[in-house]
């Protein structure tokens, strides 16, 4: 024993560090577990929630099931989906310029800009004064 208590007091430093990072590893994995265990009850949350869906759609287009249970009798806090009425598609307007006239103009606009002049780059005065005389 008296060699392992000597041993300690040399390598106190090291046996720390040896610690802490156990600690930290420790710590790691405990975290990791616990945000798998919650993207797992999550998932399954949602599964269940897609599963009634799917059985409860199925339930709307038959006739049979049309005065049962439903979702927004269930729970306060469930929106009931809108109608959409079956119609035509939806119909671009023709009045409009086409993509290409947009993208032609566009283009002629950003060719008319000036460019800028009045400001040199900084490489441009950089090289403009390496390559003046020392004197001047």
């Amino acid at each position: 024993m008296n060699e392992f208590t000597a041993w300690m007091q040399s390598n106190w430093y090291a046996l720390g560090n040896l610690v802490s990072q156990f600690a930290f590893l420790g710590a790691g994995l405990w975290f990791a577990r616990r945000i798998l265990k919650t993207m797992k009850t999550s998932q399954e949350q949602n599964g269940a929630l897609l599963r009634q869906l799917w059985v409860t759609g199925n339930q709307r287009h038959s006739a049979s099931a049309a005065g049962e249970r439903s979702f927004a009798n269930a729970s306060p806090y469930w929106l009931t989906p809108t109608e959409i009425p079956a119609g035509s598609p939806l119909q671009l307007p023709e009045s409009g310029p086409s993509r290409w006239a947009v993208a032609w103009h566009s283009m002629v606009v950003w060719l008319k800009t000036p460019m800028r002049r009045g400001h040199a780059t900084l490489w441009r005065k950089t090289a403009r004064w390496l390559q003046s005389p020392a004197g001047s």
